[in-house]
């Protein structure tokens, strides 16, 4: 890869880690990033599950407070995330790169269009919400976060809003408390994932350690960037982005 094609992917892992803070969807932003400094759907896709792994961690640490009174609900759900994530990965490993290369616009597509339909599915969880806390799902939340924990190892770009819509449709809770328990079961996703990821040959580290840093620059510049830049022009441009990407990779 040439140098023009790591200040590409520095500069979209800032941009990531600010719109990440602001309001979600980095992914959207280093997946096109990466593909257009040369590197292969496969292996963009499997460097940037472990290079944006320090964003979880932050959405969680952010949340900490309301995930105090929801110890319950998670353990009784993380284990079924974690198995889901590991089938994921495993299944991502065993994909071979053509057929990656096919999936991956309807993947983006897709996620692109949860990430426009964010807005609607917060407003309905602040109608929806009865605050309850002690309520863990039981096995319909189970199911939901193997098939989440799935998808989310795979190829994850959207995997909040999927969580936030799920949350909202079996428990029903505030809108902070399903953010809080999105984040950490993201954490514990993308955690498991990884974990199996970095096995592969296909994992550029020095990519990895780009994104490490330039999305935690990202996410401290993420509050000013919230405070001045409408959410809605920042969701516009990232959804315009990964359609774009869709599209673009689809007429190949």
């Amino acid at each position: 890869m040439e140098l023009t094609g790591y200040l590409l992917i520095a500069a979209a892992s800032v941009g990531a880690g600010a719109i990440n803070a602001a309001a979600g969807g980095g992914t959207l932003i280093t997946f096109p990033a990466m593909l257009a400094a040369g590197m292969s759907p496969l292996a963009a896709n499997i460097t940037s599950a472990i290079g944006l792994l320090t964003g979880s961690l932050g959405g969680a640490v952010s949340f900490r407070k309301e995930l105090a009174r929801q110890r319950r609900r998670f353990l009784a759900n993380a284990p079924w995330a974690a198995g889901g994530a590991v089938l994921g990965a495993i299944l991502l490993l065993s994909t071979p790169g053509d057929a990656f290369t096919a999936i991956v616009p309807w993947l983006v597509l897709s996620a692109a269009a949860l990430f426009a339909a964010q807005p609607l599915i917060a407003r309905w969880l602040r109608r929806a919400a009865e605050h309850d806390t002690e309520t863990t799902g039981g096995w319909p939340m189970h199911l939901a976060f193997v098939g989440i924990g799935i998808y989310g190892a795979y190829f994850g770009a959207g995997i909040g809003v999927v969580m936030l819509a799920l949350l909202g449709l079996i428990i029903h809770d505030s809108i902070q408390h399903h953010s809080a328990m999105k984040n950490i079961m993201a954490l514990v996703i993308n955690g498991t994932g990884a974990l199996i990821l970095v096995f592969s040959p296909l994992v550029h580290w020095g990519v990895v350690a780009i994104m490490l840093a330039g999305a935690l620059v990202g996410g401290l510049a993420g509050g000013w960037l919230a405070r001045r830049v409408p959410g809605w022009l920042l969701r516009t441009v990232v959804v315009a982005i990964a359609v774009v990407v869709g599209v673009t990779m689809l007429l190949g």
